[in-house]
């Protein structure tokens, strides 16, 4: 009988790569993040969704809720919302699973407040998607703002949660140091851009993601819309 014996390291290669395949695969999303237009029709965003093939929609917009739906039919894609604690609805299109959605108003430490949609969806057991909108109103002082906003993160995001906020923001520039004050813990569109994002910006909405062990961008890239919309594509990890 001939015994083949097969090096230990070879064996725990093998094992590594089983579990590998054993185990789940990333899930690539585009998703955009747009403030709506006054006065947009809900057949030009949802063109506007479509040609960019997204299948997450991060929108802010002020229109009823029969306006979201018919941006939700004519995608064909679920609506989360539209959450109303001001003026602009906030609300998402994806035909993920939703566990749960929740519209509420955050205290800012210099007595403004913050507005904040926000919606966990469920990609397989013990793996899910945190969709946020957040707008920053402009009297509030950014740094406190972003305060928190990581606050409220800490305390509501699950350890198991790939996170995406769309951040709407009172000028560029104010988009621009949001990012730099976010950077430390979520990167942003922008960067993802890279070189393609040079020179001064137009959009007000920034789209954020993160923890980096959870999810990356391979590509983002801003829209030729009015509100310049931003769209990226994220990849989430186990």
């Amino acid at each position: 009988m001939i015994r083949i014996v097969v090096p230990a390291v070879l064996l725990l290669a093998c094992t590594a790569c089983a579990v590998r395949l054993g185990g789940s695969a990333p899930e690539e999303y585009r998703a955009v993040a747009m403030s709506v237009p006054a006065g947009a029709a809900a057949s030009a965003v949802a063109d506007v969704i479509r040609q960019a093939d997204a299948k997450i929609a991060l929108l802010t917009a002020e229109r009823d809720s029969a306006w979201f739906a018919e941006v939700s039919a004519a995608t064909g894609l679920a609506l989360s919302g539209p959450g109303r604690t001001e003026g602009a609805a906030k609300g998402f299109l994806t035909n993920l699973e939703i566990l749960g959605d929740t519209s509420i108003v955050l205290g800012v430490s210099d007595g403004t407040r913050m507005h904040v949609h926000d919606a966990l969806y469920q990609i397989e057991e013990d793996r899910h998607v945190d969709l946020m909108f957040v707008r920053i109103g402009a009297d509030s002082e950014l740094r406190a703002a972003v305060r928190t906003l990581l606050a409220y993160v800490a305390t509501d995001v699950g350890p198991n949660a790939a996170l995406m906020i769309a951040v709407d923001t009172p000028t560029p520039q104010a988009g621009d140091s949001v990012a730099v004050l976010l950077r430390a813990v979520y990167a942003s569109s922008g960067e993802c851009a890279g070189a393609s994002a040079a020179g001064p910006r137009a959009d007000r909405v920034r789209l954020f993601y993160g923890p980096s062990a959870r999810v990356r961008c391979t590509r983002a890239r801003t829209i030729d819309y009015e509100g310049t919309p931003v769209t990226a594509d994220l990849v989430v990890s186990r």
